[in-house]
This record gives C-alpha cells, structure tokens and sequence, in this order.
C-alpha cells in the first residue's frame, strides 16, 4: 500500500513575462503536475511565477569549509537556482580535483558552478606550470572559463596560459591602464569583463570585440553618498553621474548582471574578510527594483540573470522557477554576521519577497 503524498498546491499564479496564470504544485520538496492527494492550497492570485534565476559571480570559503547551510539560505532567499562560486587555485592545487568538484557540486538546489579563479598575489607564478599540467582535467570538469585579476604581479604570464590552454580569461582591472592592456592583449578574442560602472567604461569594454561584459544592481541603484563612502568593496560604486550613465547603456550594452557576493568567513577576527558585498540574499529583489525604477522590460533584464549567463560560461540554463510575492515592501535590514559596511542596500524598500526557489528538480521554501 502505497503512502499518500501530501501536495501543495499554489492557485492561479501569474507569469507577468507572458500575461498567464498557472497554478504550482509539489510534494515532498519535488515538482508535480497533477494530483487529487490529500493536500494544502494556497491563493496565488497577487504571486508571480519568473524564472529560475543564475547569479554568475559570487564568492564563498566552500573549498576550506565546503557548501554551508548559511550560504545556501542566502542564495535562496536571492531566488538564486544555480551560480558560479570561485574556486581559487592557490587552495586547490594539490588537492584532487574531481573530488573537491564533487563535493562542491552535490547539492540540486541551489546549484553551485566552480570557477577557477586566480588569485593576485606573488604565489601565483607556479600557476602556469599547474595549469599546463592540469588543462584536459579543468575543461571536463569546470566550465573552460578562468577568472584573473589584472593587477595580479604575473598577470601576462597566467593570461598566456589561460589562452593556451582554450580557455576564456574573466578579468577584473582595477585601473583604466590595466583595462586597456587588456583590450590590447585580447582585442578579438574570448573574453568576459567584470564590473562596469560607467558607460564610459562600458565604452572602452566594447572596444575588445570578443568581450562579453557584466556589472551588479549595486552599481545601478541609487546609493547614498554616505553608503557608498562606508562601503568595504572593490570596485566601490560610483557618484550618482556615472552611475545614470551605466543605467541608460545597460539594457542595450550589458550582457549580463551579477550579484558579486562575498560570503563571510567560516571564522575570523573582524574586518579581516576580504573586501566583499553580502548581498545575494536581495538579488531577485534588487533586480524587480531596477526593472521597477527605470522602467525597464522585465523579461529583457530576467535573461541578463537566467539565459546570457548561461551562455556567456558555456553551461546549461537553470530549469525551474521562482515563487514571488512582488507586492512585498520592506526595509532592508542585516542580516547575522553582516557589517553595515558589507550592506548596500541596508534601508532601501527593495520590491518583492522570493517564497520558493524550484531547480534541478527540487522545490525550496524560503
């Protein structure tokens, strides 16, 4: 005899992206389309149904700590399905490979990308010789992207063996120098470009033909003077002039928006962090408030977080949805083991309140 499941059914949600409704069911934390068990029903008549969002640049301790329970709520809680988490070399290279990426990527929901990253400092010169060595093993197991920084002291030299190697540089340049030597080292070629600010910035992204090109909400909403002065991050966020700039080329010059999210530490004494936002947790909030603010096509700024980064690293879409109550309004406050300093959006109203994350088969209350 066979266990009745019990099955929640949310009635009559609305798709704005297609004007429809549809009514969401699951038991036992999967996906079902019908069902007459005994079950819960809930009015979905004021709820959105969107798509499974992929933040494609977060940071997190998961190769010293492995996947928390505190980062995942967090993802969740940004409506976050799938994301790219870095995965420096100078903690992984001498541990096995497979094993770490198996155990970083068990978990469905949400589902986590390593990327690999390099981290700029002088231990990263024996990084070539590693990778030579290592290539086949990365591109079957990783995403054959590579993440540099261009003020790392062997840039060049780890951007020639990331380019031997077939894969595509990500880069971040601190400086307007170091973004041109870039330009001039890859005018054609792959290439994806972290952190526009500006739309003179996005300008000079442009001019690498090749380049692919992301930025975040906390460059494009409107922050204070004084949140912005406090804020412990790099790049900082710009003055309200270049900012409106970046706003008025985004939708037609960003392929993609990110939340860059620095996870806290596992244990350390305070401020020793690296610079970082802790700000996943309002991703999809951020997003409906920018598609909100500047009257934006919302279905056009969804595929910037669900589609463009799936293309721009070569993997697979996340397939499920997000359950929003977009009437939700509430100041932003922190959350545990968040400095204000870490918070850009700390008592901004953003829109919309996630209440499920489906991905990968699975269904999470948040």
């Amino acid at each position: 005899m066979s266990t009745p499941r019990l099955i929640t059914v949310v009635r009559d949600v609305l798709d704005p992206l297609t004007g429809t409704r549809h009514d969401l069911r699951w038991a036992a934390g999967k996906p079902v389309a019908t069902g007459t068990d005994a079950g819960r029903e809930i009015d979905g008549t004021e709820l959105w149904i969107l798509p499974a969002i992929y933040d494609a640049d977060a940071h997190m301790p998961f190769v010293t700590a492995g996947v928390r329970a505190f980062d995942r709520q967090r993802a969740l809680a940004g409506g976050v399905a799938q994301m790219n988490v870095a995965l420096p070399w100078q903690q992984i290279q001498a541990m096995d490979l497979a094993a770490l990426v198996a155990d970083l990527t068990r978990d469905v929901l949400p589902r986590i990308i390593p990327l690999l990253s390099v981290s700029p400092d002088d231990s990263s010169a024996g990084f070539p010789a590693w990778l030579a060595a290592h290539a086949g093993e990365v591109k079957m197991l990783l995403p054959s992207v590579c993440k540099l920084y261009s003020y790392d002291p062997y840039f060049d030299a780890n951007l020639d063996a990331v380019l031997a190697a077939g894969l595509k540089p990500m880069v971040w340049c601190s400086t307007e120098d170091g973004l041109d030597h870039v330009i001039e080292r890859i005018p054609d070629g792959p290439l994806h470009l972290r952190h526009a600010t500006s739309a003179a910035m996005l300008a000079t992204m442009r001019r690498a033909a090749g380049a692919t090109v992301q930025t975040s909400p906390h460059f494009l909403l409107p922050l204070s003077k004084a949140k912005r002065d406090d804020l412990t991050v790099l790049p900082p966020p710009v003055g309200d002039d270049p900012r409106q700039s970046l706003v008025e080329a985004c939708m037609a010059g960003i392929d993609l928006i990110a939340s860059d999210h620095g996870a806290p530490g596992l244990r350390r004494p305070p401020g020793k962090d690296s610079p970082g936002l802790q700000v996943q947790q309002h991703f999809l909030s951020a997003i409906l408030t920018l598609a909100e603010l500047y009257s934006w096509d919302l279905g056009a700024l969804l595929a910037k977080v669900t589609s463009a980064p799936a293309r721009v690293f070569g993997v697979e879409a996340p397939q499920g949805f997000t359950l929003v109550d977009p009437t939700w309004r509430e100041p932003v406050t922190l959350w545990p083991d968040q400095g204000s300093d870490r918070a850009p959006f700390e008592g901004m109203a953003l829109r919309g309140r996630v209440l499920a994350v489906s991905g990968g088969g699975d269904v999470e209350l948040v």
